[in-house]
């Protein structure tokens, strides 16, 4: 009888840790988390971004109206999304746990062109969930640690339908490299800023890794693929492929002012590949003449203000305008291939 009685309490005590953990399991479903967001600084954050830049012209991007103009201005949309899947803090909110679904696109629309307003370029990224573990440690100037996998992604990119025709009218080789691969992608965060309205200092490392083949492939029917290839041709050999990407971000915000104000400060150095092909050789030039694949420092700055909803905090509850500037190949699809791109202009973001 006692034996039994055992047995029924602990079947009785399993029954309700499982309960409980189902509840707090289910609660943490479509949970939105104060961690795990993109910092400013990134080029292609999982949160809606509009820029109107003042950036290098080139003529492999210019419709043509602004031909022999040294830099211009452009529109940039960027429509990221932080899509929650589970979030929740675990032994007695010591760790916690995130899983999203990051995605983004951009759209760069030439909207300054006079003739038109062609689409010059889109890229999109899409992949697995991200998991993110996060552990508190409060201990003065260091309040935490993050880590975060995003098993594989997806990176894809197309160039507008007027380029296109236009390349074709220049009797360009190459109308359209194929810019897509997939990669994993580790991060390490110190100093998560969960209190969006308190001073803080954040440090990421993150490195993407490619899963196979290159960062680029050429279709056959979309110009000389003879020219063209992310392993190397006779013609034009490339150095060893180079599967890696690394950047360091910081990003520094003031304390808050009573009305939700704050300073915002991001900054980053990534290290990429330049893409190793000419998007301006011509079908007459002999022989083709392609630039070698090497790689490259970026650096890229916002500087502004941040203004934090008082009594809401989730999706689109943080919105910032600043400057942002950036220098290195140009970060958009098929033109990384182009060095000693600049930018500068006007930032708004709806975190």
């Amino acid at each position: 009888m006692k034996r039994l009685s055992l047995i029924g309490l602990c079947v009785l005590m399993a029954i309700t840790l499982c309960a409980e953990s189902t509840s707090l399991i289910g609660r943490g479903f479509f949970r939105y988390a104060q961690f795990g967001h993109s910092l400013y600084a990134d080029m292609h954050p999982n949160f809606p971004r509009m820029d109107v830049p003042y950036c290098t012209n080139n003529a492999v991007y210019d419709y043509g109206s602004h031909s022999g103009t040294p830099y211009r201005w452009q529109t940039m949309g960027l429509f990221g999304l932080n899509l929650p899947i589970w979030s929740g803090n675990l032994k007695d909110s010591t760790f916690a746990l995130t899983v999203n679904i990051h995605m983004s696109a951009n759209l760069w629309m030439d909207l300054f062109e006079t003739s038109t307003s062609p689409i010059v370029d889109t890229d999109y990224r899409i992949g697995l969930p991200t998991v993110t573990f996060l552990h508190r440690l409060n201990r003065g100037f260091a309040k935490n640690y993050s880590i975060q996998w995003s098993p594989f992604k997806h990176e894809s990119t197309h160039i507008g339908d007027e380029l296109q025709i236009r390349y074709i009218d220049r009797n360009y080789a190459l109308r359209r490299v194929n810019v897509s691969y997939n990669y994993t992608e580790f991060v390490f965060t110190f100093n998560e800023a969960e209190d969006r309205f308190a001073q803080n200092h954040c440090f990421r490392l993150g490195l993407m890794v490619l899963w196979g083949g290159g960062w680029f492939n050429m279709d056959p029917d979309a110009g000389d693929s003879s020219i063209i290839d992310p392993k190397g041709t006779k013609a034009v050999p490339y150095g060893k492929r180079n599967p890696w990407e690394i950047y360091l971000q910081y990003q520094y915000q003031s304390p808050s002012s009573k009305h939700g104000f704050q300073g915002i400060a991001s900054a980053e150095i990534r290290n990429r590949e330049c893409y190793g092909y000419d998007l301006s050789v011509t079908n007459a030039d002999n022989p083709k003449n392609m630039q070698p694949e090497r790689r490259v420092f970026t650096y890229n700055i916002f500087v502004g203000a941040r203004y934090n909803t008082p009594a809401y905090d989730g999706p689109f509850s943080r919105i910032a305008l600043g400057v942002r500037a950036y220098h290195g190949n140009c970060p958009y699809g098929q033109f990384r291939s182009i060095s000693n791109y600049s930018q500068i202009g006007v930032s708004m973001m709806f975190e």
